[in-house]
C-alpha cells in the first residue's frame, strides 16, 4: 500500500508496495471512500484499522517500528498472522495461521504459534504476548459486529457470527485413517499408491528414492519443515510425472514460471503448503529480475525488480509467499549458485532399466482398463486414502536423540556443507513427522515433540543418499555417467576438447560443452594452453588436463561406518531419560526397498533387523569382525595367490551398471574408478581397506570384472 496513515484511514490509495496482491491478502486494505461515514473503533488508544474482511490491532511500538495483530475471515476459516509497520508500510514477517475460529476463542496451538513468531522476530518477554492476546480475545468477543461492519456488503452475513464447523472425521474413519499411518510397511503402501493410478493420470514406477524424498519433505510443509526441491535431468524422464502425482497427495499450488510467480500467484497462498513451479528454464536461473530467497519456516520472500512508471527508476518489490515448501523441474546442468545451496536436488533415474519399466508399463494401460471394468482395480483408492489419512498428521518439535553422531559421518571440506547439513536434519525430522503415529510422542499445554528414530535416519541416508550426494557435489547420474570417460579421454589422448567428448559420448557439442564447464567450474579439470600448444590444435577450442585437486567421494562411503545398534540404543535410552513414563517400544525392523521383477510395480519392501547383515549398511562392528577374519591363515593364503595386482582398472565405457542395487562396497569402488587417477587391484585394496575386508574388496573387484563394469 502507498499512503500516509497519519489521514483518514478509509483512504483508497494503495501503498506501491502490494499495488499487485490481491484484496484479500493485505491486512491493512485500506477502506473505499463510500464507507466513510462507518465508525472507527479504537484499542490500546490507536484506531482499529478496518478491512472488508477482518481488522487489524495494535500491540505496541519498538524502535520506531509497531507491531499489530491482524484477522481476516475467509468463508470457512479464519486466517491471524503478526504485521510490522515501518514509515507507514506494513509488512507480514510470517504466513498466515488458519483456524476455524478468530481471536475471540482461545486456540493453544495457535497462541502458542503466534508467540513463537513474535518472540523470534522481536525478543518480547512471552508472557507479555500472552496476555497481549487474552486482552485482544475479550475486545474483540465484545466487539465482534462493530470489527466487521462490511460482511452484508461482501455477501457474508452470518458469517462473521461463527464460520460454519468444517465437516467431523467420524470414529471409523479416523480409526482406518490411523491404521494405515502405523504400518510399519507404510513406504510400501505409498509406493503402491503411487503406481496403482488411472494410466490416463500418470503413475509412479521405481524412481524409488526420488519419489520418497520429495514426499517427506512435501509432508514436512504441511507440519512447519521449509524446503526447495528442485527434480533435476535431461528432457522427458519423468521429472513432471513425478513431481505432479506427489505434490497431488498435499496442499499444492500449481504455477507455470519463476519469473513472474511474485506478482500474479501471491493471492491465494494462504491455505496451501507447496508452490508447484513446473518448469525452471535454464536461463531463468541467470536471470535476476525475480530471486525466491528461503524465509525458514516462515515461508519464502520473492524480490521481483520492477521500474517505477512515476519515477522511471528501478525497485526491488517484496512478496511474501507463505508456503512451506517449494517444487520445481529443470534440464539444467548446473543451477545458480544462490538457489542451488537452498535446494534438495533430486536426481530422476534415466537408467535404461527404469526406461524399459516405464515402456512395459504402458503397454499395459488396455489391460489395466480390463482390469478396472470387471472391478479386479481400483485405482487412485489407495492414492485417495494416502492423501485423506496425511490431513490428520500434526505438527510437532522433532527432538533427534544421536545428532553427535552426524557430525562424525558428514563431509566437513567443503564450507557448503554447513548449509547441507540441516538438510539432512530436516530429511530425518520430515520422516519422522510422517512416520509420528509410530514414534514416540509427547503431547502437553506448552509443547509437543516427538523423538525421531534410528529407522529415521537410515530412511535420511540410505532413501536420500543419491539426494544428499547430488546436493552436496552437484552431481546428477548425466555427469557420474559421463566423468570416467573424460577421464579415458585425456589418459589416451593427453586431454579432452568438446567435440572429443561429444563424438565419444555420442550427444551435441552443447551438451558436451555443458559437462565440461560444470567440471572446470567446479575444479576437476582445467584449461591447459602448453597441451593446447603441445598437439598443435588452433582456433578458440579449449583443451582440457586433469587436475589432481578435487576428488569425488561417494556420500555412502562417507556412511558405511555407522554402528546402527548403537543408534537404536540412543534411541531407546533417550526416551527412558526424557520421557520416563513412555511405554513406547524402539522398533528392531526396518522396511526397506529392492527391485523386484515379479512385482506389479517392480518393487518389494523387505523388513531388515537391525542387526542383520542384510541391513544394506556395514556398520563399525561389521567391519571390525572383516578384519578380524584377516588373521585367518587361510585367508593370508589364498591372498599370496591374487593375480594381476598391479594390474590397471578403470570403469568399463559402455558398462550397463545398475546404480539403484549397488552394495555399498561396489558404490565405493565405483566412486574410486571416476575419480582422475589410475587405480590397480592393489591401489582399490589399500584404499578401502581401512574400511572393508580384502578378501571382500578383491571378491568384488572379480565380481563386477565378470558383469562387465570394470575393464
Amino acid at each position: 500500500m502507498e499512503g500516509n496513515l497519519q489521514g483518514p484511514l478509509h483512504s483508497n490509495t494503495l501503498f506501491r508496495e502490494n499495488k499487485y496482491l490481491s484484496e484479500n491478502q493485505n491486512p491493512l486494505e485500506i477502506l473505499p471512500d463510500k464507507l466513510e461515514k462507518v465508525e472507527i473503533p479504537y484499542f490500546r488508544q490507536k484506531p482499529v484499522m478496518l478491512t472488508v474482511d477482518g481488522f487489524s490491532l495494535f500491540f505496541k511500538e519498538i524502535n520506531k517500528l509497531e507491531y499489530w495483530i491482524s484477522e481476516q475471515h475467509t468463508g470457512s476459516s479464519f486466517l491471524v498472522q503478526w504485521i510490522e509497520i515501518k514509515d507507514s508500510k506494513p509488512q507480514p514477517f510470517h504466513r498466515k495461521l488458519s483456524n476455524r475460529n478468530g481471536l475471540d476463542i482461545e486456540n493453544k496451538k495457535r497462541d502458542s504459534s503466534l508467540v513463537k513468531h513474535l518472540f523470534k522476530k522481536v525478543e518480547i518477554e512471552k508472557n507479555e504476548i500472552l496476555d497481549y492476546l487474552e486482552e485482544v480475545g475479550v475486545y474483540v468477543s465484545d466487539n465482534r459486529l462493530l470489527l466487521a461492519p462490511f460482511a452484508k456488503t461482501i455477501g457474508k452475513e452470518d458469517d462473521l457470527k461463527r464460520s460454519e464447523p468444517e465437516e467431523e472425521i467420524s470414529e471409523e474413519q479416523m480409526s482406518a485413517m490411523v491404521k494405515l499411518l502405523e504400518r510399519p510397511d507404510l513406504l510400501s503402501f505409498i509406493d503402491q499408491a503411487l503406481y496403482e493410478r488411472k494410466p490416463e493420470s500418470g503413475f509412479i514406477i521405481g524412481e524409488i528414492e526420488s519419489k520418497h524424498v520429495l514426499n517427506f519433505n512435501c509432508v514436512g510443509a504441511r507440519l512447519g519443515v521449509a524446503t526447495i526441491n528442485t527434480l533435476k535431468g535431461a528432457s522427458s524422464i519423468g521429472k513432471t510425472n513425478t513431481a505432479n502425482i506427489v505434490t497431488g497427495l498435499h496442499r499444492t499450488k500449481k504455477v507455470g514460471s519463476l519469473s513472474d510467480t511474485a506478482l500474479k500467484y501471491a493471492k491465494d497462498m494462504d491455505n496451501i503448503d507447496v508452490l508447484y513451479i513446473q518448469e525452471t528454464c535454464e536461463d531463468e536461473f541467470k536471470t535476476k529480475e525475480t530471486r525466491l530467497m528461503s524465509d525458514d519456516d516462515e515461508g519464502f520472500i520473492a524480490e521481483t525488480t520492477i521500474k517505477n512508471p512515476e519515477t522511471n527508476e528501478f525497485e526491488v518489490q517484496r512478496t511474501v509467499i507463505p508456503v512451506k515448501t517449494l517444487v520445481t523441474t529443470t534440464t539444467a546442468m548446473e543451477l545458480d549458485p544462490e538457489f542451488a545451496t537452498r535446494n534438495f536436488i533430486i536426481p530422476v533415474d534415466d537408467s535404461e532399466e527404469q526406461t524399459k519399466r516405464i515402456i512395459e508399463e504402458n503397454f499395459k494401460t488396455t489391460e489395466k482398463k480390463l482390469q478396472e471394468r470387471n472391478n479386479k482395480t481400483k485405482f487412485n483408492h489407495k492414492y485417495d486414502q494416502l492423501k485423506e489419512a496425511f490431513t490428520i498428521l500434526k505438527e510437532y518439535d522433532v527432538l533427534i536423540p544421536f545428532e553427535s553422531d552426524l557430525f562424525e559421518i558428514f563431509p566437513t571440506s567443503n564450507p557448503q556443507t554447513r548449509r547441507d547439513s540441516k538438510k539432512l536434519i530436516k530429511l530425518i525430522s520430515c520422516s519422522a513427522l510422517l512416520f509420528q503415529y509410530q514414534r514416540c510422542r509427547s503431547e502437553s499445554d506448552d509443547e509437543n515433540f516427538l523423538v525421531a528414530s534410528w529407522v529415521d535416519l537410515v530412511h535420511a541416508l540410505v532413501l536420500g543418499a543419491p539426494i544428499l550426494e547430488a546436493t552436496l557435489t552437484g552431481f546428477d547420474k548425466r555427469l557420474l555417467d559421463t566423468l570416467p570417460v573424460i577421464n579415458n579421454l585425456i589418459d589416451d589422448d593427453g586431454y579432452v576438447t568438446t567435440n572429443s567428448l561429444a563424438k565419444k559420448i555420442k550427444r551435441s557439442s552443447r551438451y558436451a560443452w555443458q559437462i565440461l564447464k560444470f567440471f572446470e567450474d567446479n575444479g576437476f579439470i582445467y584449461h591447459d594452453i602448453d597441451t593446447k600448444t603441445k598437439y598443435g590444435i588452433k582456433g578458440k577450442a579449449k583443451v582440457y588436463i586433469k587436475s589432481e585437486a578435487e576428488k569425488y567421494e561417494n556420500l555412502l562411503l562417507l556412511i558405511g561406518n555407522i554402528d546402527w545398534p548403537n543408534i537404536r540404543n540412543k534411541e531407546e535410552d533417550f526416551i527412558k531419560k526424557q520421557i520416563p513414563n513412555s511405554s513406547h517400544q524402539v522398533s528392531d525392523v526396518i522396511y526397506l526397498p529392492k527391485y523386484d521383477q515379479k512385482k506389479s510395480n517392480k518393487v518389494v519392501y523387505n523388513p531388515y533387523h537391525v542387526q542383520s547383515k542384510e541391513f544394506g549398511i556395514y556398520s563399525n562392528t561389521r567391519n571390525t569382525v572383516a578384519k578380524t577374519e584377516n588373521t585367518n591363515p587361510e585367508i593370508l593364503i589364498e591372498k599370496n595367490r591374487i593375480k594381476n595386482n598391479d594390474k590397471h582398472i578403470k570403469q568399463a565405457t559402455n558398462a550397463k551398471i545398475d546404480y539403484k542395487n549397488l552394495t555399498v562396497l561396489e558404490s565405493a569402488i565405483l566412486s574410486e574408478l571416476v575419480n582422475f587417477i589410475k587405480h590397480t587391484y592393489k591401489s582399490i585394496i589399500d584404499v578401502l581397506k581401512p574400511k572393508y575386508s580384502e578378501v571382500d574388496i578383491y571378491q568384488t573387484l572379480v565380481d563386477m570384472e565378470h558383469r562387465g563394469w570394470i575393464e
